[in-house]
């Protein structure tokens, strides 16, 4: 049985590249059917929304054109002393990370650690 709605969390920033290209290859395999797929970034990685490379920027805006969401932590951001008004227009910034997770876990999202 495919899981159909997937729930990423992301903490570490080095773990970007390798995240969005696990689920384009996700997505090759599913075919016929298409998982809806939710990244949520936290820590540090929430951070890396904001002060990436071009190419990274590129790569996730192109995960959300496909149909997945981009979801980055307003708490996590403060620590850092960064603001969700300079998270790129395609995140969706959400009051607390773990909250969120706990919310779509309750709406059936399978959950993975990246």
């Amino acid at each position: 049985m495919a899981v159909s709605k997937i729930l990423i969390h992301i903490s570490d920033r080095d773990k970007w590249r390798f995240v969005l290209n696990q689920i384009a290859r996700l997505s090759e395999v599913e075919e016929g059917s298409k998982p809806d797929v939710t990244i949520i970034a936290d820590g540090f990685a929430v951070g890396v929304c904001i002060a990436c490379d071009r190419m990274l920027r590129e790569q996730m805006a192109d995960f959300v054109q496909r149909g997945g969401r981009l979801l980055g932590c307003e708490e996590s951001l403060r620590f850092l002393n960064m603001k969700s008004e300079n998270l790129p227009d395609f995140i969706q910034a959400v009051p607390n990370g773990v909250e969120e997770i706990i919310r779509l876990q309750g709406k059936g999202f399978q959950y993975v650690k990246a």
